[in-house]
């Protein structure tokens, strides 16, 4: 039989709460996945919308700009960008002052699919926190910012 040390406390806490936010944001991102799917987009595609829709640009994001405000660090805006093109969501053209410069934006069919996303999501998001008290989700979202800020490059230790 193999004989092992006692599990350390704070070990033990920080594996449950990982398996936790972990199992959530499986199951959050997955309803949210249905919900884009039901326009004809994915997740990471509708989170390119918001960028665009929300940015203080009549002419559009470059794209530099558009993948810095994706959430997902990983997601390739070119191949995302691509795929809005063909579905008719987004345009792309050279900026005026300078030819280098891709500007991106969304289409009328684009920003109609955004709204109509953002008002399902809204309320998706509503029910998926309805277990919590105002009180709690604001300390649950302290307490998850301050978790993902710990160890980050130029945090304190």
């Amino acid at each position: 039989m193999c004989e092992r040390e006692p599990e350390d406390r704070r070990d033990r806490l920080g594996r449950d709460a990982f398996i936790s936010l972990f199992l959530a944001s499986n199951r959050f991102t997955e309803q949210i996945e249905q919900c884009c799917r039901t326009e004809g987009v994915s997740h990471p595609q509708y989170t390119v919308l918001w960028v665009l829709c929300l940015a203080d640009a009549p002419d559009g994001l470059p794209m530099g700009a558009l993948a810095d405000g994706l959430l997902n660090r990983a997601a390739d805006a070119t191949r995302l960008v691509d795929r809005l093109l063909t579905a008719g969501l987004v345009t792309r053209q050279p900026a005026p002052g300078d030819r280098r410069v891709v500007l991106v934006a969304p289409t009328v069919r684009g920003r109609a699919i955004f709204e109509r996303l953002t008002a399902r999501i809204k309320a998706l998001h509503r029910t998926q926190w309805s277990g919590l008290t105002l009180e709690e989700l604001r300390e649950l979202t302290r307490l998850l910012n301050t978790a993902r800020l710990a160890g980050a490059p130029g945090s304190p230790a």
